[in-house]
C-alpha cells in the first residue's frame, strides 16, 4: 500500500512573534502528517534559537516569495504589508492567527486618547496610516481562509461579535513541557515579558516591592526588556531600596526564547499584573477579551502558577488572582515554601489535560483540515 503523502505547511513569520514560531517548530517537527518549512524576515530570525537553519529560509517580501508546492500556509503574524499576502490568500489555504481582534478583525477606528498617550511613537504610526494606509488595508486579512485566536477568551469574543465566527478556530499550541516544583528555598518570582508600563501595572509591583517585609526570602526577576531609561533607573533604584530578604534581577536586552524559558523553569510564581486595557496601532485593546497575553502561554509551557488581576478572564489552569494592591502585597509578604507545595498539587489535573501528545495531535488535525476543500 502506498504511504500517505504527507501535506506541505508553510509557516510566515515577518513582524514579531519569534517565540510563537519557536513553539509551533517543537510541535510540527513531530508530526507525522505534516512536512513544513519557516519564512521569514532577517530581524525575526536574528531572534530565534529553537529552529535549525534547515528548516528556515529568510525572505524580504511574501509576494515575492513562491509557495507554490505547499498545500497550506500558516501566517504567524499579521499586522502590515496586508497588499503582499492577497495574492496567496487567493492560491492558497491560509490560516492567519490574530492577536488583535479590534485592529485585525472587528476594525475599529483609532483614538484619540491613545495619540495622546503614545506621543513617543506619533511618526512611526502616522507612517503606518498615512504611507502604508493600514486602516484600509487591514481589511484585506479577510480573504484568509481561517482565522486563529490563541486563547479561550479571545475566541468568545469573536462568537459574541458574530461576524466571523464560522472562519475562526482556537489554535491550542499551549502544552505543558515541564511540571517540576523548584528546589530553591529562595522563591523565584518571575514577571515574563517586557517591562512596560503599556502593557503591565509595573508601577503597583514597584510599589508593593518596596513595602515588602517578608519571612521568606524572595527573589523577583523581571524577565524583559525595560520599556526605556526611566523604567531601568527605577529598577536600579528599587535594588537599592528593597528589604534585605528581597532580591532583584533585571536585563538591558532581549532575552532569546531557550534562555528566557530555562528562567521560567526555576520559577516557583509568574507575577503577571496584566493591565486590563492596552491598545494596538492607537487602537483601543482589552487585554483577555481582544488581546491574549503570552503569560497564559509562560504558565501552561512551563507548568507555574501565575499571579494575574481578578480582571484577566479566568484561564483554564490554576492560577492565583489578586484583587487589590494590598490583596496581592497580603498575598506575597506571607508566602511559604511549604504553602506554594500544596498548591502546585492542584496543577496535576491540568498538567494532565495539557500533554505535548493531546496538544500535538488536535493541532495537526487542524492543519490538515485546512489544506482540504
Amino acid at each position: 500500500m502506498k504511504p500517505l503523502r504527507k501535506k506541505q505547511i508553510a509557516f510566515v513569520e515577518m513582524e514579531t512573534h519569534s517565540a510563537l514560531l519557536e513553539q509551533w517548530f517543537l510541535l510540527v517537527c513531530k508530526m507525522y502528517q505534516i512536512d513544513f518549512h519557516f519564512f521569514v524576515s532577517q530581524k525575526v530570525c536574528d531572534k530565534l534559537t529553537a529552529i535549525p537553519k534547515e528548516h528556515l529560509t529568510i525572505i524580504s517580501s511574501v509576494a515575492e516569495t513562491n509557495f507554490s508546492t505547499y498545500d497550506g500556509v500558516v501566517v504567524n503574524t499579521l499586522h502590515r504589508d496586508f497588499s503582499a499576502y492577497q495574492k496567496l490568500f487567493k492560491e492558497k489555504p491560509v490560516l492567519c492567527l490574530v492577536h488583535n481582534l479590534n485592529f485585525s478583525l472587528f476594525f475599529k477606528s483609532i483614538s484619540l486618547r491613545n495619540i495622546l498617550r503614545e506621543k513617543e511613537r506619533f511618526t512611526y504610526f502616522l507612517k503606518l496610516y498615512l504611507k502604508e494606509k493600514i486602516a484600509s488595508k487591514r481589511k484585506l486579512i479577510s480573504g484568509a481562509k481561517k482565522f486563529g485566536v490563541i486563547s479561550a477568551s479571545a475566541l468568545e469574543t469573536i462568537k459574541k461579535d458574530g461576524a466571523f465566527v464560522g472562519k475562526s478556530a482556537l489554535i491550542q499550541m499551549n502544552y505543558c513541557q515541564n511540571s517540576e516544583f523548584p528546589t530553591s528555598e529562595v522563591i523565584e518570582i518571575v514577571m515574563p515579558g517586557n517591562v512596560s508600563r503599556k502593557r503591565k501595572d509595573i508601577d503597583l509591583i514597584f510599589r508593593i516591592i518596596e513595602k515588602l517585609q517578608p519571612t521568606s526570602k524572595l527573589h523577583f526577576v523581571f524577565l524583559g526588556k525595560p520599556e526605556n531609561e526611566k523604567v531601568l533607573n527605577q529598577l536600579e533604584l528599587l535594588k537599592l531600596k528593597c528589604n534585605s530578604n528581597i532580591s532583584i534581577t533585571y536585563y538591558h536586552r532581549f532575552i532569546p526564547w531557550e534562555e528566557y524559558s530555562n528562567i521560567i523553569a526555576k520559577a516557583h510564581l509568574l507575577l503577571c499584573p496584566i493591565k486590563k486595557n492596552t491598545s494596538f496601532y492607537w487602537v483601543d485593546e482589552v487585554y483577555g477579551s481582544t488581546k491574549v497575553s503570552g503569560a497564559e502561554a509562560d504558565c501552561i509551557y512551563n507548568g507555574k502558577i501565575g499571579i494575574f488581576p481578578s480582571s484577566y478572564p479566568k484561564m483554564d489552569w490554576h492560577n492565583w488572582s489578586y484583587e487589590s494592591e494590598s490583596d496581592l502585597l497580603r498575598v506575597l509578604q506571607n508566602i511559604t515554601s511549604e504553602d506554594l507545595k500544596k498548591e502546585y498539587q492542584k496543577l496535576k489535573p491540568f498538567v494532565e489535560k495539557y500533554t505535548f501528545d493531546k496538544v500535538k495531535t488536535e493541532l495537526e488535525k487542524q492543519l490538515i483540515e485546512l489544506t482540504e476543500n
